[in-house]
């Protein structure tokens, strides 16, 4: 039900562009993009995979974002509302048209690097040497391309929403910079994230937390969005019809306690 507003008002808006002009306006509705991520089950979930190296040796600790953390804002600039959605299936960022009356949607995801969800624990002082986030698009509408913000973040963990404006627009800790295309939806998109995890990793963060926005986003409220950013920190990318991870571990149950890492652990907490 929350975008059918936005779709309604496209669709208003297409058919007055078509009755007020040449036949060269019929199709003429574009804008900055839309972008929908699958958060639902542990085969398509959003998954963090980082390889890092301790006083053990060589790590690997394969993560899923936690459901009960992730979520969407949406920012209405007219009314100035935000609409705040979790436990969603898939979550949105960006605009449905380029008319910024419409609400700009950005998305939220946490993972945990404690093992709070029963996942594995990311050591502290451990060296990073890899990190990607896999993503399954599940739409890309109303722009054949969308540059995208992707921001390393904090927020309170599990309370997305609990004061909106102040996570919307949560200050940058670092960032990364990529492209959605037309193409992405129903294929994994696989990110490379390592130097937001290196910086997640010397700040001792029991969280990596990022949210997806529009590289330009058109709502009044986004401090971060019209900051213009260095396209020097785009983030590479690759595309598969299946995991690129291979087979995926079983999501973990909540609440279900730590794996143990190798050497300093992170403190747990309680869900």
């Amino acid at each position: 039900m929350r975008r059918l507003l936005c779709l309604g008002v496209a669709a208003v808006l297409a058919i007055a562009l078509s009755a007020c002009g040449g036949s060269g306006d019929r199709n003429a509705i574009t804008g900055p993009g839309f972008v929908g991520i699958d958060d639902s089950a542990a085969d398509t979930a959003p998954l963090l995979t980082v390889n890092f190296v301790d006083a053990l040796g060589r790590g690997t600790a394969v993560i899923f974002s936690d459901p009960l953390s992730d979520g969407d804002i949406a920012f209405d600039p007219v009314n100035s509302i935000f609409t705040i959605t979790t436990g969603a299936t898939t979550l949105f960022f960006g605009v449905d048209s380029s008319d910024s009356n419409l609400p700009e949607y950005r998305a939220f995801l946490t993972f945990p690097l404690d093992g709070v969800t029963g996942d594995d624990i990311l050591p502290l002082g451990a060296a990073i040497e890899s990190a990607t986030v896999e993503l399954f698009i599940t739409e890309v509408s109303f722009a054949d391309t969308v540059p995208s913000f992707l921001d390393l973040i904090q927020y309170e963990f599990g309370n997305l929403g609990q004061n909106p404006a102040l996570d919307f627009s949560a200050a940058v800790i670092d960032f990364q910079t990529l492209n959605f295309y037309s193409t992405d939806p129903g294929i994994f998109v696989l990110i490379d994230i390592t130097p937001l995890v290196q910086t997640a990793q010397d700040l001792a963060l029991l969280d990596f937390q990022i949210r997806l926005s529009l590289a330009g986003g058109v709502s009044t409220v986004g401090v971060q969005a019209a900051s213009p950013r260095p396209a020097a920190k785009n983030a590479g990318r690759t595309v598969s019809p299946s995991s690129i991870a291979g087979k995926r571990p079983a999501r973990a149950p909540r609440g279900a306690g730590s794996t143990p890492g190798a050497g300093m652990e992170r403190s747990t907490r309680s869900r």
